[in-house]
């Protein structure tokens, strides 16, 4: 078989027409994007993406939201940018709130600033979710700093 100088151009073309539309088929829609950039503590990514568009209260396919893995990561700046986007500060990290709130995850990393920007947000200091809440897991963490500050925003012992 002779392959003359058009045919050779011809497979190049389709090759890269072949590996570009592979590329942009398998590139992640930009709220999974937003979630993944949360997973990862890439809050400048985060925060481009939500200037892009991306939809503050996305979450993967098993429900875990961008909040909650930036809550749980510690990553204060983040969680504030996804709450001033409109992200929903009591939503659980599984459909139906069978999940810890984003408050809880930050309590049980001790994480002290990013729970002060939910609470100032709104969250539920008291949500209860499976027989725990904030304060509990802060407790259970020995976080003392983190229960005096639930404490102080009205968290209670049920």
């Amino acid at each position: 078989m002779r392959i003359n100088a058009m045919s050779a151009s011809n497979s190049v073309t389709a090759f890269l027409l072949l590996v570009v539309g592979l590329v942009v088929g398998c590139a992640p829609d930009i709220d999974t994007q937003l979630v993944q950039a949360s997973r990862k503590g890439q809050g400048s990514r985060v925060r481009t993406l939500l200037e892009a568009g991306a939809e503050a209260g996305a979450t993967t396919q098993s429900g875990w939201a961008a909040l909650v893995c930036a809550a749980g990561r510690g990553e204060a700046e983040t969680v504030n940018a996804l709450v001033n986007a409109g992200a929903s500060v009591d939503r659980s990290h599984r459909d139906g709130d069978r999940g810890w709130t984003p408050l809880m995850y930050a309590a049980k990393g001790g994480h002290i600033i990013t729970a002060q920007v939910l609470l100032e947000a709104g969250a539920n200091v008291n949500a209860e979710r499976n027989g725990m809440t904030a304060l509990k897991m802060a407790t259970s963490q020995g976080h003392l700093e983190m229960v005096r500050l639930l404490e102080k925003s009205g968290a209670t012992t049920r």
